[in-house]
Protein backbone atom coordinates (compact mmCIF):
# COMPACT_ATOMS: atom_id res chain seq x y z
CA UNK A 1 0.00 0.00 0.00
CA UNK A 2 1.55 3.52 -0.62
CA UNK A 3 2.69 5.47 2.60
CA UNK A 4 1.99 8.86 3.56
CA UNK A 5 3.35 10.87 5.86
CA UNK A 6 1.65 14.12 7.39
CA UNK A 7 2.20 16.58 4.85
CA UNK A 8 1.33 14.24 2.49
CA UNK A 9 -1.95 12.77 3.55
CA UNK A 10 -3.16 16.09 4.23
CA UNK A 11 -2.20 17.85 0.79
CA UNK A 12 -4.19 14.51 -0.97
CA UNK A 13 -6.98 15.40 1.12
CA UNK A 14 -7.03 18.96 0.61
CA UNK A 15 -6.71 17.48 -3.51
CA UNK A 16 -9.32 15.06 -3.93
CA UNK A 17 -12.84 17.19 -3.64
CA UNK A 18 -13.57 18.76 -6.45
CA UNK A 19 -14.95 21.89 -4.42
CA UNK A 20 -13.53 21.72 -1.32
CA UNK A 21 -15.96 23.41 1.41
CA UNK A 22 -14.52 25.81 4.04
CA UNK A 23 -15.94 23.27 6.97
CA UNK A 24 -14.10 20.05 4.97
CA UNK A 25 -10.60 22.40 4.99
CA UNK A 26 -10.90 23.35 8.23
CA UNK A 27 -11.54 19.92 9.80
CA UNK A 28 -9.17 18.02 7.79
CA UNK A 29 -7.03 17.02 10.87
CA UNK A 30 -9.82 16.30 12.88
CA UNK A 31 -10.97 13.60 9.92
CA UNK A 32 -7.77 12.10 9.88
CA UNK A 33 -7.40 11.52 13.61
CA UNK A 34 -11.44 9.81 13.55
CA UNK A 35 -10.18 8.32 10.66
CA UNK A 36 -7.44 6.57 12.75
CA UNK A 37 -9.47 5.85 15.44
CA UNK A 38 -11.96 3.82 12.86
CA UNK A 39 -8.55 1.96 12.09
CA UNK A 40 -8.18 1.17 15.91
CA UNK A 41 -10.88 -0.43 15.68
CA UNK A 42 -11.13 -2.46 12.10
CA UNK A 43 -7.28 -3.86 12.48
CA UNK A 44 -7.14 -6.12 15.56
CA UNK A 45 -3.36 -5.20 16.54
CA UNK A 46 -3.68 -7.03 19.80
CA UNK A 47 0.25 -8.32 19.73
CA UNK A 48 1.21 -4.91 19.67
CA UNK A 49 -0.68 -4.19 22.48
CA UNK A 50 1.10 -2.48 25.85
CA UNK A 51 1.43 -4.50 29.11
CA UNK A 52 2.86 -3.21 32.21
CA UNK A 53 2.84 -3.56 35.94
CA UNK A 54 1.37 -1.15 39.05
CA UNK A 55 2.82 -2.37 42.39
CA UNK A 56 -0.46 -2.44 45.14
CA UNK A 57 -0.04 -2.27 48.72
CA UNK A 58 -1.68 -4.91 51.33
CA UNK A 59 -5.24 -3.81 51.39
CA UNK A 60 -5.10 -1.97 48.28
CA UNK A 61 -8.66 -2.58 46.49
CA UNK A 62 -8.34 -0.51 43.40
CA UNK A 63 -5.59 0.22 40.79
CA UNK A 64 -5.38 3.05 38.91
CA UNK A 65 -5.91 3.08 34.66
CA UNK A 66 -3.40 4.37 31.69
CA UNK A 67 -3.85 7.86 31.85
CA UNK A 68 -7.01 9.18 29.88
CA UNK A 69 -7.93 12.49 28.26
CA UNK A 70 -7.52 15.48 29.99
CA UNK A 71 -8.22 19.51 29.98
CA UNK A 72 -6.01 22.24 29.67
CA UNK A 73 -6.39 25.93 30.39
CA UNK A 74 -4.55 28.60 28.41
CA UNK A 75 -3.92 32.18 30.10
CA UNK A 76 -5.84 34.11 27.49
CA UNK A 77 -7.97 33.16 24.57
CA UNK A 78 -5.69 32.05 21.36
CA UNK A 79 -6.80 34.10 18.70
CA UNK A 80 -6.85 32.61 14.64
CA UNK A 81 -3.22 32.54 13.36
CA UNK A 82 -1.86 31.44 16.66
CA UNK A 83 1.13 28.51 17.19
CA UNK A 84 1.56 28.85 20.80
CA UNK A 85 -0.15 29.33 24.01
CA UNK A 86 0.80 29.63 27.92
CA UNK A 87 -0.60 27.26 30.19
CA UNK A 88 -2.25 28.48 33.33
CA UNK A 89 -0.21 25.94 35.25
CA UNK A 90 2.86 23.33 34.00
CA UNK A 91 2.06 20.18 32.12
CA UNK A 92 2.35 17.22 34.68
CA UNK A 93 2.55 14.64 31.85
CA UNK A 94 5.28 13.04 29.94
CA UNK A 95 7.28 15.56 27.27
CA UNK A 96 5.83 14.97 23.59
CA UNK A 97 3.45 15.45 21.04
CA UNK A 98 -0.45 15.48 21.67
CA UNK A 99 -3.63 15.53 20.01
CA UNK A 100 -5.05 18.55 21.24
CA UNK A 101 -8.94 19.70 20.43
CA UNK A 102 -9.63 23.25 20.49
CA UNK A 103 -13.74 24.33 21.06
CA UNK A 104 -14.43 24.75 18.22
CA UNK A 105 -13.51 21.33 17.20
CA UNK A 106 -10.11 22.34 15.92
CA UNK A 107 -7.30 19.74 16.45
CA UNK A 108 -3.84 20.38 16.10
CA UNK A 109 -0.43 18.74 17.37
CA UNK A 110 0.61 20.16 20.88
CA UNK A 111 4.10 20.13 22.21
CA UNK A 112 3.88 19.90 25.74
CA UNK A 113 6.88 19.86 28.26
CA UNK A 114 7.18 18.37 31.92
CA UNK A 115 7.21 20.71 34.12
CA UNK A 116 7.00 24.07 32.08
CA UNK A 117 3.77 25.96 31.03
CA UNK A 118 4.51 26.46 27.58
CA UNK A 119 2.97 24.75 24.49
CA UNK A 120 3.48 25.09 20.65
CA UNK A 121 1.11 23.66 18.06
CA UNK A 122 0.72 23.02 14.21
CA UNK A 123 -1.15 23.76 12.00
CA UNK A 124 -1.72 27.66 13.25
CA UNK A 125 -5.41 28.12 14.61
CA UNK A 126 -8.34 28.49 12.08
CA UNK A 127 -10.51 31.44 13.85
CA UNK A 128 -10.08 32.86 17.22
CA UNK A 129 -10.97 31.04 20.46
CA UNK A 130 -14.33 31.47 22.77
CA UNK A 131 -12.84 29.52 25.32
CA UNK A 132 -9.54 29.07 27.00
CA UNK A 133 -9.91 25.39 27.29
CA UNK A 134 -8.56 22.85 24.95
CA UNK A 135 -8.47 18.75 25.54
CA UNK A 136 -5.71 16.53 25.09
CA UNK A 137 -6.48 13.24 23.63
CA UNK A 138 -6.05 9.93 25.49
CA UNK A 139 -4.26 7.41 23.86
CA UNK A 140 -5.78 4.37 26.15
CA UNK A 141 -8.83 3.04 24.74
CA UNK A 142 -9.54 -0.16 26.88
CA UNK A 143 -8.45 -3.29 28.55
CA UNK A 144 -8.18 -6.55 27.18
CA UNK A 145 -7.35 -8.21 30.46
CA UNK A 146 -5.81 -7.71 34.14
CA UNK A 147 -3.61 -9.97 35.95
CA UNK A 148 -3.15 -10.04 39.75
CA UNK A 149 0.87 -10.86 41.09
CA UNK A 150 0.07 -13.50 43.81
CA UNK A 151 3.33 -15.10 45.25
CA UNK A 152 5.45 -14.49 42.16
CA UNK A 153 2.93 -16.08 39.71
CA UNK A 154 0.05 -14.26 37.87
CA UNK A 155 -3.60 -15.05 37.43
CA UNK A 156 -6.00 -13.76 35.61
CA UNK A 157 -8.72 -11.64 37.14
CA UNK A 158 -12.65 -12.07 36.16
CA UNK A 159 -14.58 -9.18 35.41
CA UNK A 160 -17.88 -8.23 36.90
CA UNK A 161 -20.61 -6.00 37.41
CA UNK A 162 -19.40 -2.66 40.06
CA UNK A 163 -22.10 -4.52 42.32
CA UNK A 164 -20.91 -7.98 42.33
CA UNK A 165 -17.67 -6.80 43.66
CA UNK A 166 -19.01 -4.05 45.72
CA UNK A 167 -21.12 -6.92 47.61
CA UNK A 168 -18.07 -9.40 47.23
CA UNK A 169 -17.40 -10.43 51.04
CA UNK A 170 -14.25 -12.05 51.49
CA UNK A 171 -10.99 -11.68 53.84
CA UNK A 172 -8.24 -9.84 52.25
CA UNK A 173 -6.28 -12.62 49.71
CA UNK A 174 -6.06 -13.19 46.16
CA UNK A 175 -7.80 -11.03 44.43
CA UNK A 176 -10.26 -12.85 41.59
CA UNK A 177 -12.43 -9.87 40.30
CA UNK A 178 -12.34 -6.56 38.82
CA UNK A 179 -14.66 -4.05 37.39
CA UNK A 180 -14.85 -0.15 36.17
CA UNK A 181 -14.82 1.82 38.96
CA UNK A 182 -14.34 5.20 36.95
CA UNK A 183 -12.59 7.24 34.53
CA UNK A 184 -9.34 6.22 36.56
CA UNK A 185 -9.51 3.56 38.35
CA UNK A 186 -10.86 -0.29 37.87
CA UNK A 187 -11.75 -2.17 41.66
CA UNK A 188 -11.01 -5.60 42.98
CA UNK A 189 -12.18 -7.91 45.63
CA UNK A 190 -11.04 -9.43 47.19
CA UNK A 191 -8.54 -6.71 48.88
CA UNK A 192 -5.06 -7.47 48.67
CA UNK A 193 -2.89 -9.45 51.06
CA UNK A 194 0.67 -8.77 51.23
CA UNK A 195 1.24 -11.62 48.96
CA UNK A 196 -0.35 -9.83 46.58
CA UNK A 197 2.21 -6.95 45.11
CA UNK A 198 0.99 -5.93 41.93
CA UNK A 199 -1.80 -5.78 38.82
CA UNK A 200 -0.59 -6.61 35.57
CA UNK A 201 -2.51 -4.46 33.03
CA UNK A 202 -2.88 -5.53 29.50
CA UNK A 203 -4.60 -2.78 27.12
CA UNK A 204 -5.33 -1.45 24.11
CA UNK A 205 -3.27 2.06 23.38
CA UNK A 206 -4.52 3.92 20.37
CA UNK A 207 -1.10 4.61 18.44
CA UNK A 208 0.69 8.00 18.12
CA UNK A 209 -1.49 10.13 15.39
CA UNK A 210 0.33 10.80 12.48
CA UNK A 211 -1.34 14.74 12.97
CA UNK A 212 1.20 14.69 16.12
CA UNK A 213 4.11 12.50 14.66
CA UNK A 214 4.47 13.21 11.11
CA UNK A 215 4.89 10.14 10.63
CA UNK A 216 2.85 6.99 11.80
CA UNK A 217 2.62 3.26 11.56
CA UNK A 218 -0.69 3.36 9.53
CA UNK A 219 0.70 6.09 7.56
CA UNK A 220 3.54 4.19 6.60
CA UNK A 221 2.48 1.09 6.03
CA UNK A 222 -1.41 1.61 5.58
CA UNK A 223 -1.43 4.98 3.93
CA UNK A 224 -4.34 3.78 0.91
CA UNK A 225 -6.36 2.40 4.10
CA UNK A 226 -5.94 5.57 5.74
CA UNK A 227 -6.60 8.07 3.40
CA UNK A 228 -9.40 6.34 2.28
CA UNK A 229 -10.89 6.40 5.96
CA UNK A 230 -10.66 9.69 6.44
CA UNK A 231 -12.66 10.54 3.11
CA UNK A 232 -15.10 8.16 4.49
CA UNK A 233 -15.10 10.47 7.86
CA UNK A 234 -15.33 13.67 5.56
CA UNK A 235 -18.37 12.44 3.56
CA UNK A 236 -20.20 15.31 5.69
CA UNK A 237 -18.41 17.61 3.82
CA UNK A 238 -18.72 16.54 0.56
CA UNK A 239 -22.14 17.22 -0.67
CA UNK A 240 -23.46 15.01 -4.04
CA UNK A 241 -20.02 13.50 -4.58
CA UNK A 242 -20.53 10.04 -6.39
CA UNK A 243 -17.06 8.78 -5.47
CA UNK A 244 -18.35 8.34 -1.77
CA UNK A 245 -19.56 5.13 -2.37
CA UNK A 246 -16.49 3.94 -4.89
CA UNK A 247 -14.26 5.16 -1.84
CA UNK A 248 -16.30 3.11 0.77
CA UNK A 249 -16.34 -0.03 -1.14
CA UNK A 250 -12.61 0.23 -2.16
CA UNK A 251 -12.17 0.41 1.91
CA UNK A 252 -13.86 -2.37 2.86
CA UNK A 253 -13.90 -4.90 -0.08
CA UNK A 254 -10.34 -4.36 -1.06
CA UNK A 255 -7.86 -2.42 1.13
CA UNK A 256 -9.01 -3.32 4.86
CA UNK A 257 -8.69 -6.93 3.98
CA UNK A 258 -5.39 -6.49 2.61
CA UNK A 259 -4.07 -4.89 5.50
CA UNK A 260 -5.64 -7.28 7.98
CA UNK A 261 -3.15 -9.70 6.25
CA UNK A 262 -0.57 -7.43 6.31
CA UNK A 263 -1.30 -6.96 9.63
CA UNK A 264 -0.83 -10.67 10.70
CA UNK A 265 2.64 -10.64 8.71
CA UNK A 266 4.33 -7.65 10.89
CA UNK A 267 2.91 -9.37 13.78
CA UNK A 268 5.05 -12.58 13.01
CA UNK A 269 8.34 -10.28 11.78
CA UNK A 270 9.17 -7.99 14.34
CA UNK A 271 7.58 -4.89 12.87
CA UNK A 272 8.20 -1.80 15.37
CA UNK A 273 5.72 -1.18 17.65
CA UNK A 274 2.77 1.15 16.03
CA UNK A 275 2.11 2.81 19.30
CA UNK A 276 5.40 4.80 18.82
CA UNK A 277 5.96 7.24 15.91
CA UNK A 278 8.57 5.84 13.08
CA UNK A 279 12.18 7.65 13.76
CA UNK A 280 12.61 8.57 10.55
CA UNK A 281 11.04 10.02 7.32
CA UNK A 282 9.17 6.65 6.49
CA UNK A 283 9.48 3.05 8.37
CA UNK A 284 10.41 0.06 6.15
CA UNK A 285 7.74 -1.54 4.70
CA UNK A 286 5.56 -4.58 5.73
CA UNK A 287 5.93 -6.01 2.51
CA UNK A 288 8.52 -6.56 -0.83
CA UNK A 289 7.37 -3.22 -2.96
CA UNK A 290 6.59 -5.82 -5.67
CA UNK A 291 4.04 -7.33 -3.96
CA UNK A 292 3.17 -4.09 -2.60
CA UNK A 293 2.60 -3.39 -6.12
CA UNK A 294 -0.04 -5.75 -6.89
CA UNK A 295 -2.53 -4.64 -4.25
Amino acid sequence: MQGFNYAQLRQAMQDWPVLASAGYLNNINRLIYLAEIRLDQDLDMEPFDPTDQVVIATNATTVAKPPGSQSITFTTLLAAGAVSGTLTGNWAGATGQYAVTFPDNELVAMTLTNGAATSTFSPALASTQTATFAQVSSQFITERNLWVVYSGAQYPLVKRSLAFVKMYQAAAGQPKYYCELNANFWQFAPAADANATAIVRHYIQRQISIVASGNSFYGDNFGQLLFCAALMEGEQFLKADDRYADMKSKYYSELLPQARDDAKMAMKSGVPTPLQPASGPSSPPLMPQNQQAQG
